[in-house]
């Protein structure tokens, strides 16, 4: 298993903020679980794990090693 972090990630569809100021971090050996209405952000965080989604803002970590970021 793996360590993930998020570290303040927005995203957004034009104008349509779908991700804001979203923090979390999961450590190995934990279960976690995305839940949450129809739109909502969970496809949306997946594909930016996968790096299929660039994020608008915020930084994701992978066992300390950042896979992506985009700071204005």
């Amino acid at each position: 298993m793996a360590n993930i972090q998020f570290k303040g990630i927005h995203k957004s569809f034009g104008s349509n903020k779908i991700i804001t100021d979203f923090n979390l971090e999961g450590k190995e050996d934990e279960f976690l679980v995305l839940v949450g209405p129809s739109g909502c952000g969970k496809s949306t965080l997946l594909r930016m794990i996968a790096g299929l989604e660039q994020i608008d803002n915020g930084e994701i970590f992978i066992n300390d090693q950042k896979i992506a970021a985009r700071i204005f």
